[in-house]
């Protein structure tokens, strides 16, 4: 009864919070929780959300010293960045799963989540519609000027071109650079350059900065898309979907691409989004 009444006290009245238009950052005191929350703070301004910090705890005694240590911080967040986050504490032992089911529950605009090895950072990405930027280290000052787009045009992209078309809306000035198999030795090697001759007159168009890229690999692996992006702000790049197998295939091959590119060694930040994700609904 007292844990209810504890967890009844702190949603009501230490986490009255507004869940529209929100950046969602975990928040554990570590180095990296830190940088993740100045990539937050950046990214707030752009997208025009608040901020606000997510610390999960299994002792729910220290709720009431971590909500003032967490005040500390926002407080540091706004004298650094020009941000004060909100603050919200939830009680879990397994802090992966309470993100998860917190981002689904919220639906904030962004999820700025510092990665933990890929295992646990894909299992987060899968089962939301959030987008999930997934940070290594600290943001270059909120500068975006090269976005890479890894696009498989030998598949379905009109949607992803629209992810494109978006994100140049929060970054005019960034370029937005299209990594794609050139489709080489495919039946559709005839098509595509009228495909790209096509999409850089709609970028044109639409006033987007682009360059696209090609090689002669059959699809985007991560080691193509990692080393096509050397010197990107970000990769934006949509989650391979794995829903259709097992609970014990999906485990292991799920987002192997994704893990590989979240844990990059340039430790370029990267968005990740599946199907589900509209983007369409943060408002500006």
């Amino acid at each position: 009864m007292v844990f209810i009444l504890k967890r009844f006290f702190y949603d009501l009245v230490m986490n009255d919070v507004k869940y529209d238009d929100l950046i969602l950052v975990p928040f554990d005191f570590s180095p990296l929780a830190f940088q993740a929350m100045e990539h937050g703070a950046y990214m707030s301004k752009v997208w025009r959300c608040r901020l606000t910090i997510l610390h999960i705890t299994e002792n729910m005694d220290d709720m009431l010293l971590m909500n003032k240590k967490l005040g500390y911080v926002a407080e540091e967040c706004m004298d650094d960045f020009g941000v004060k986050p909100e603050v919200m504490i939830r009680h879990g032992s397994h802090p992966y799963l309470v993100i998860k089911d917190v981002a689904v529950e919220l639906n904030p605009a962004l999820v700025v989540l510092k990665t933990a090895g890929g295992v646990h950072t894909v299992t987060i990405l899968a089962g939301t519609s959030t987008p999930f930027l997934v940070i290594q280290g600290p943001p270059n000052g909120g500068v975006m000027k090269n976005i890479s787009f890894p696009i498989n045009f030998l598949n379905k992209h009109d949607e992803k071109l629209k992810r494109v078309i978006h994100f140049n809306e929060y970054y005019p000035d960034a370029v937005m650079h299209i990594i794609t198999p050139s489709g080489k030795g495919t039946v559709k090697e005839k098509n595509i350059p009228f495909d790209l001759s096509l999409m850089s007159k709609i970028m044109e168009n639409q006033g987007v900065k682009t360059n696209i890229i090609t090689h002669d690999k059959e699809k985007n692996t991560a080691e193509i898309i990692l080393e096509l992006s050397k010197g990107s702000d970000m990769i934006v790049t949509q989650i391979e979907n794995a829903f259709s197998f097992s609970k014990f295939l999906s485990k292991y091959l799920f987002g192997r691409r994704e893990k590989k590119l979240i844990t990059n060694i340039d430790k370029i930040p990267v968005l990740c989004f599946n199907q589900e994700t509209d983007f369409k609904e943060i408002k500006r």
